[in-house]
């Protein structure tokens, strides 16, 4: 019987190899919109799937200003990665990359010992998909630095604890506990009238989707729940947006953008467009102007910058992203493409977009199950912010198309991201939650 079975286990091991053998290796650094699409399309019959990340989950960008103030929660906005059938996962953040002998050097997200020490591995590949994305750019504005890319670092991204990043779900969690921190500091006996003023303003730097649709979601949550909770301290919140261009949206029409200044004139949340911040202090913003404003907690999204990981690649890169061809091959580096935000396709830039890097990851899938040898043909499918309950703003394509606003635009935003929302879970929790926050109010507990 033992000579059986150990004939039996020869063969499976065999069968298990040959299979092995059979597949190319297909490493894929990051799981953001391009990443994850691949990781679900590619064919696992022939290819060996291998992700690293330090994040072991996809966040659906778009609804995460939802979750900073209760309207969503947490974990219906994003897909665990292990999800995905018959791939490897890494919980690791990717340090070098060797071209030559086709490895990835990687440092594992959980430390051994008292010392916490961090340890090295390397993953080798056949072929490499770089979609790790960007982080928060700073400008170098001194004050504020980003610990994005630091394995243990602080969840506002920053390195203040009133100052935040909005890109991951940490950020959003950390920015929805101190929003809740500063009314109940706030309601103290003990805080002074000065002090209680600077908690309850609310600071977001930075005009574009993320920026409005954040100030539209603490909105309502002043007016539809705070008025419920803190009545004595609704009247004193006051919410303030920072741009630094001559207009909110300003990738969107000028008339949408015109919608939506008079739209936050209405609810008086104050726009200071044309002003650019000069120093980030503890409890102040300074702005250029000489002005001063002090804040409770502030929102920090004023576009995105290279990873320093990227900048250590020995490969071409124009602008701080990594230069590819038309069919997001790196270039002189065979067998690496490179997709998303930290990639640019030479001769023709696209813009830093979800939609962007998820035709990427699409089109790579079929590159690489079909063997199609068709350049990569981004197609715009227009630009979409929701401004709070029932309102919201269309940009649709072209230069004739019509500029959608109001309810039909909310209506249109969210039936667009439920469907987009990958799983059948997270299609039914996305619902129960907008329900949950319009009928019943939002979370306000402090965890």
């Amino acid at each position: 019987y033992l000579s059986l079975i150990r004939k039996d286990l020869k063969t499976i091991c065999r069968r298990a190899s040959s299979t092995c053998v059979g597949r190319e290796k297909l490493v894929i650094l990051g799981v953001g919109w391009g990443g994850f699409r691949i990781a679900r399309e590619i064919d696992k019959e022939k290819y060996d799937v291998a992700i690293i990340s330090p994040r072991n989950h996809f966040l659906f960008t778009p609804l995460l200003p939802s979750t900073a103030v209760g309207t969503l929660e947490f974990r219906c906005v994003q897909e665990p990665i292990r999800t995905i059938k018959k791939i490897t996962y890494y919980h690791a953040a990717a340090e070098e990359v060797d071209f030559n002998s086709k490895t990835v050097s990687c440092v594992s997200v959980y430390g051994k010992g008292a010392a916490n020490t961090q340890e090295n591995f390397t993953v080798e590949y056949d072929k490499l998909v770089i979609g790790v994305g960007t982080k928060s750019n700073t400008f170098g504005i001194q004050g504020i630095q980003t610990d994005e890319e630091n394995v243990i670092h602080n969840p506002s991204g920053t390195n203040k604890h009133n100052l935040f990043f909005l890109k991951q779900l940490e950020h959003a969690r950390a920015v929805r506990n101190r929003i809740i921190e500063c009314f109940e500091r706030a309601a103290s006996p003990f805080t002074s009238e000065e002090e209680k003023q600077r908690l309850l303003t609310f600071l977001i730097v930075g005009g574009g989707p993320t920026s409005i649709e954040f100030a539209s979601e603490l909105y309502d949550l002043l007016h539809n729940d705070v008025v419920r909770w803190y009545p004595e301290l609704a009247d004193q919140c006051q919410i303030i947006v920072v741009e630094a261009g001559k207009s909110l949206l300003g990738a969107f029409s000028k008339t949408l953008s015109a919608y939506v200044e008079k739209k936050f004139a209405k609810r008086n949340i104050k726009t200071m467009v044309g002003e650019s911040v000069a120093e980030v202090r503890d409890h102040t913003l300074i702005l250029k102007s000489g002005k001063q404003l002090p804040y409770g907690a502030c929102v920090w999204s004023t576009g995105n910058k290279e990873l320093d990981f990227v900048g250590r690649l020995d490969i071409e890169l124009s602008n701080g992203r990594i230069l590819t061809d038309s069919h997001l091959r790196v270039m002189k580096t065979p067998g690496v493409y490179a997709i998303g935000d930290c990639a640019v396709i030479s001769g023709n830039p696209l813009p830093m977009l979800a939609q962007v890097a998820n035709q990427q990851g699409m089109y790579l899938a079929k590159v690489f199950n079909k063997g199609i040898d068709k350049p990569f043909k981004y197609v715009f499918l227009g630009s979409m912010a929701q401004l709070g309950t029932f309102d919201g703003v269309i940009d649709t394509p072209g230069t004739r198309s019509p500029k959608v606003k109001g309810i039909i635009a909310f209506l249109s935003w969210r039936a667009a991201y439920w469907t987009y929302s990958v799983s059948i879970s997270n299609k039914i929790l996305i619902p129960m939650y907008w329900f949950k926050s319009y009928w019943f109010g939002r979370d306000i507990s402090k965890f």
